[in-house]
């Protein structure tokens, strides 16, 4: 008899197994294909790839000429009216002009700018630019008048050493004095762009963090909604609280997953593309095993976030209650981004090992550790990713709880007393 007790209460619970991982997947089914045709969702998921696009396209129609690159050194109009020689080197192009030319030129729109060098000169070191008024400041006069500059500071360092009996190759030092190379200890030299690789991965981080605020929202609308609208009565005389609150926590994490992936996929299309424009994205490279862990991390990240929410959706009286209360808790996904200059003075300070341990604060704080490391250190990247699975599971469980027991409190908060027993199963 104990055999055939036993045999019957395994196959109970297997069969019981079999049901919650069923009824949890039809409930995140329903979720995930309602949440991904809302409007609201289709509309934020493309409009990043779409605004990406769009900067591009302008920027090479509204701005053909800029050029990261450098290239040929722009025309320098200079009016001379000292009784200084002007020695001007092969690199530089020198228009010469007197002061009635120049001006005449300028008010025709032939020049934009001209530089006039004064008669005390060399004694009185100042150079006047003259401008034109009637034509606004661009990007592309900033970067020709930064190179005239270092064209017209070549052409008076030339001009003063001629004639001093200074020998050629000192007078080419004396216009170049170095040429700077990067090296590591290993000899190999660094990949150039690394303004634009240390950048994106906290762009990427950026996106991800708004990423869980906006699912997360979507999660804590539908169980408010559902709760206001007693659907969720309906819902329940079917689904039992766990498997209903954990498949709304998965069927909402694949949009938000979902989204994630077409804004990465949407990167990386562009990233070739923006290449061309921007040469110093041409050596941004995403490490594969650094863009699978930053999904693993949204995915957890997603997961205690969500479980936070749908708490708040089943405590709050309403809506707009429920919003507030989810802007306390959000706060602390961008705690690491506010603490961005520990990380980059010292990855191990005990303020950065926290932040990637306490699971509100582990996704941001851990993808800046990525960002920033070469070799990710295994052991913080572990015990993080361990923290929030740990966190998600448990705040999933205390989410179900809360919305068995508050499931028919209509315009009341409940008080922490039945929380904390709702928690910890005693109601």
């Amino acid at each position: 008899m104990s055999g055939a007790g036993s045999q019957l209460t395994t196959e109970g619970r297997q069969q019981l197994r079999r049901s919650f991982l069923r009824l949890m997947i039809l409930v995140a089914r329903r979720d995930y294909l309602r949440t991904i045709r809302r409007r609201g969702y289709l509309f934020g998921t493309i409009l990043l790839p779409a605004g990406l696009g769009l900067f591009l396209v302008l920027s090479t129609l509204l701005n053909p000429g800029f050029e990261t690159v450098p290239g040929p050194p722009p025309l320098l109009p200079v009016v001379n009216h000292s009784r200084l020689e002007l020695n001007v080197p092969a690199s530089i192009q020198v228009r010469r002009l007197e002061q009635a030319d120049a001006r005449e030129a300028l008010e025709r729109g032939q020049l934009r700018e001209y530089y006039v060098i004064g008669l005390d000169y060399p004694a009185d070191p100042t150079i006047e630019r003259i401008l034109s008024p009637a034509r606004s400041t661009g990007i592309d006069d900033l970067q020709r008048r930064t190179q005239q500059e270092l064209a017209m500071a070549a052409l008076l360092r030339s001009s003063l050493v001629v004639g001093q009996d200074i020998p050629s190759e000192m007078v080419n030092r004396l216009l170049r004095p170095l040429e700077l190379r990067e090296e590591s200890v290993d000899g190999v030299s660094p990949i150039p762009g690394f303004e634009a690789g240390f950048l994106l991965p906290y762009a990427f981080t950026f996106l991800f963090v708004m990423s869980i605020f906006i699912t997360s929202g979507y999660l804590l609308q539908s169980v408010t909604e559902e709760k206001e609208n007693r659907v969720v009565e309906i819902l329940l005389s079917s689904v039992p609280p766990l498997p209903l609150m954990t498949g709304k926590i998965l069927g909402l994490g694949a949009a938000g997953l979902t989204q994630v992936v077409v804004w990465v996929i949407s990167a990386l299309v562009a990233l070739p593309i923006a290449a061309n424009r921007f040469p110093a994205m041409a050596a941004v490279e995403i490490n594969p095993l650094t863009l699978a862990l930053s999904l693993l991390l949204f995915a957890l990240g997603y997961l205690a976030f969500g479980a936070i929410f749908a708490a708040i959706g089943a405590l709050a009286p309403g809506t707009r209650e429920a919003q507030q209360y989810s802007g306390f808790f959000g706060f602390f996904a961008v705690v690491p981004l506010i603490f961005a200059g520990a990380f980059l003075t010292d990855l191990q300070s005990p303020l950065v090992v926290a932040l990637a341990l306490i699971p509100l604060t582990a996704p941001a704080a851990t993808l800046q550790v990525l960002a920033l490391t070469s070799e990710p250190p295994w052991p913080l990247v572990a015990a993080s990713l361990l923290s929030l699975a740990i966190f998600a599971a448990l705040a999933t469980i205390a989410s179900a709880r809360i919305f068995r027991a508050t499931l028919l409190l209509y315009g009341a908060r409940p008080s922490l007393r039945r929380i904390v027993g709702a928690i910890s199963a005693r109601d």
